[in-house]
């Protein structure tokens, strides 16, 4: 732990645990964050010169504290995240002891960071996808009001229908279950990559959220292939198609950097 303790105060004894962070909690501000140093800083002291016998208890007793995972420090370290790391520090049995989600808080509060997304790249190939996808569906559109039935039927608009005439089993379907989300299709593909695109810019900057980001513009991309081949006017499976290969391609430019080898001796 980087941070020091306050001179003005002596090491206080391990009951004094509950009362610290309640003072800590009670705080706002810059004051918020040094109080909540001193207390990580006590943390990490303890571990090695009290009983652990002593100490586990009221660390557990801290991390079943309301609001002890949004107190955090001025390096951005939660008490919660030194409560674990203290428990783990202990002898056995005590790293038994820490329940699974306080595991993972601490893994990701603890992953490295990755380099920034590449926005600009992400962003033209997103664009353009998506003013591709539009023309198509301009496109798509205007020959409906030039050619009305005609061009429906030529481009599969009327389903595939049973032998022996009339209103097959697909057909039946596809006026119920398909016609009435289909015109959803292109707000859901253009809606999504704008919501994932702020996402992996503006808040991904762990290895887990650049994942969670990068599946999400895969998922969509599949997705979009899947769709983009069910019967429709030609041009809206075009357009269908350009934005989920937009997402994909998205989706690659996400992935995460391995970490670099270390130089051999």
């Amino acid at each position: 732990m980087s941070t020091q303790l306050q001179p003005s105060h002596a090491t206080p004894a391990v009951h004094e645990l509950e009362p610290l962070f309640e003072e800590a909690a009670r705080a706002s501000g810059s004051s918020r964050a040094l109080k909540a140093g001193y207390l990580n800083a006590i943390i990490a002291r303890w571990v090695q010169t009290e009983d652990p016998s002593t100490l586990a208890p009221a660390l557990h007793a801290l991390l079943a504290k309301e609001g002890v995972k949004q107190l955090v420090d001025e390096q951005g370290t939660p008490v919660s995240a030194a409560a674990t790391q203290a428990l783990l520090a202990m002898s056995y049995p005590h790293p038994l002891e820490v329940a699974p989600e306080h595991l993972e808080a601490l893994r990701k509060h603890t992953e490295p960071s990755v380099p920034p997304a590449p926005k600009g790249w992400i962003l033209t190939v997103l664009v353009v996808a998506t003013l591709i996808q539009a023309v198509y569906f301009f496109l798509a559109d205007d020959m409906r009001h030039m050619f009305g039935a005609t061009a429906e039927q030529l481009a599969g608009e009327s389903g595939l229908a049973l032998p022996g005439g009339g209103v097959g089993f697909f057909d039946r379907l596809e006026m119920v279950a398909w016609r009435p989300v289909r015109s959803l299709v292109p707000w859901v593909q253009v809606v999504g990559s704008a919501v994932l695109y702020f996402f992996s810019t503006a808040f991904a900057t762990k290895a887990w959220e650049r994942t969670l980001a990068r599946r999400g513009f895969l998922g969509l991309g599949v997705l979009g292939l899947m769709v983009g081949v069910l019967p429709r006017h030609v041009y809206e499976n075009c357009g269908t198609l350009v934005a989920a290969l937009g997402a994909l391609l998205a989706g690659w430019m996400l992935r995460v950097p391995k970490p670099s080898a270390p130089p051999s001796a």
